[in-house]
């Protein structure tokens, strides 16, 4: 049966792409939207319109995300990854960060150990690792990197880590009220109000958008990705091009932070872009397949973040780290430097807000490389 919409209308694709999109930042405004995520639902919705054969399961349109949309976002979602002010600010949630790094790495090859993933599993195991250290850019750069292009298995794997993702943040935003925690661990910042300041979260709003500043960021991302795929080439990996840009765009916000600090929303367009890109991934899949993998791929998801946390609190514990310092470490390992805001609002831990923002956008600047380095080794 052809869809109401061909795979050759791209205007009418671009259209409900962008509304889908527009979906999932609308959600992110409730408490409802935020508690199962606007990028689950926003795919979610995709996937029904794809399958109810409305808008079609491939397309160039839905190609132009991966080739075109993917290698703008990253450098628009790193330009404020000063490397510097990240090792000069973060302190104790840096050495937090790192130890939870380590714990996914350990939890992805122990997974791999115990389940079996099938053929595609060191292309999972490197975007499970990426996702987990830095966020759904590394998610979409591992997975361009290693042609990670399988439609159903990718939309799959994307539900899984949302799904495992909140239940993650539910867990930990719990942990420094029980007991056991507070006797076993130091806590100088509290338990806080639980889960009551989630709801309180900020929506994506721009209080100032200077539209000069806005275009700088797009023709520097622009060029940041034209040069990196030139260099690729150049070197003879055409396939690391992604990887290439990802470096040039953390030169340009460690080297030269005072020029990026005049650039305007760049962190607010890197993430509806990326949200485009999630939509034509959701768009791809076949609901059946998907429903065959994403409950493997949640136990692989959930084996990944448990390990993390067991590695996290372990050596935590001889470290004599502090309990909220690990918490923020974990929240912004596993979900992205957003959750450090959601995190600092439930639990009133607005000194630790920005050293979370900070290891969150050094998780975007090394997440892609270490997975990248866990699908070589797995695969190799």
């Amino acid at each position: 049966m052809s869809p109401l919409i061909g795979p050759d209308s791209e205007f009418a694709l671009w259209s409900v792409l962008l509304a889908l999109a527009a979906l999932g930042f609308w959600c992110e405004r409730y408490a409802w939207g935020r508690r199962y995520s606007g990028v689950m639902l926003l795919i979610a919705a995709a996937i029904v319109l794809s399958n109810l054969r409305i808008i079609p399961t491939a397309s160039p349109v839905y190609d132009a995300a991966w080739s075109h949309l993917v290698p703008i976002a990253i450098p628009l979602l790193l330009f404020g990854a000063d490397l510097r002010r990240i090792l000069r600010e973060s302190g104790p949630i840096l050495v937090a960060f790192l130890i939870g790094s380590i714990g996914v790495v350990i939890g992805t090859l122990f997974g791999l150990a115990i389940l079996d993933l099938g053929d595609q599993e060191s292309r999972l195991a490197g975007v499970f690792t990426a996702t987990y250290i830095g966020g759904a850019l590394n998610f979409a750069a591992v997975a361009e990197a290693t042609g990670f292009r399988e439609s159903s298995l990718l939309a799959a794997s994307v539900a899984a880590d949302n799904v495992a993702t909140n239940l993650h943040f539910l867990l930990i935003i719990a942990l420094p009220g029980l007991a056991w925690f507070a006797r076993h661990y130091p806590n100088r910042h509290g338990s806080g109000p639980d889960l009551a300041g989630v709801a309180d979260a900020p929506p994506f709003t721009l209080q100032q958008l200077s539209v000069p500043g806005l275009l700088a960021a797009l023709a520097l991302a622009f060029a940041l990705a034209s040069v990196g795929r030139w260099l690729a080439s150049l070197a003879g990996f055409p396939q690391f091009a992604i990887l290439v840009t990802t470096l040039l765009a953390l030169a340009a916000g460690t080297l030269a932070p005072q020029q990026v600090a005049r650039l305007s929303g760049h962190q607010e367009a890197g993430t509806a872009l990326m949200y485009l890109f999630l939509a034509s991934v959701g768009a791809s899949a076949d609901a059946w397949a998907l429903a065959e993998a994403a409950p493997i791929l949640f136990v692989f998801a959930s084996i990944i973040i448990f390990t993390h946390l067991v590695v996290l609190l372990a050596l935590g514990k001889l470290l004599k780290l502090d309990l909220a310092e690990m918490v923020m470490a974990s929240a912004v390992a596993i979900g992205g430097p957003a959750s450090a805001g959601a995190i600092a609002s439930a639990k009133g831990w607005q000194s630790l807000l920005i050293p979370g923002v900070l290891c969150g956008s050094l998780g975007y600047a090394i997440g892609s490389f270490i997975g990248v380095a866990v699908f070589g080794w797995v695969g190799g």
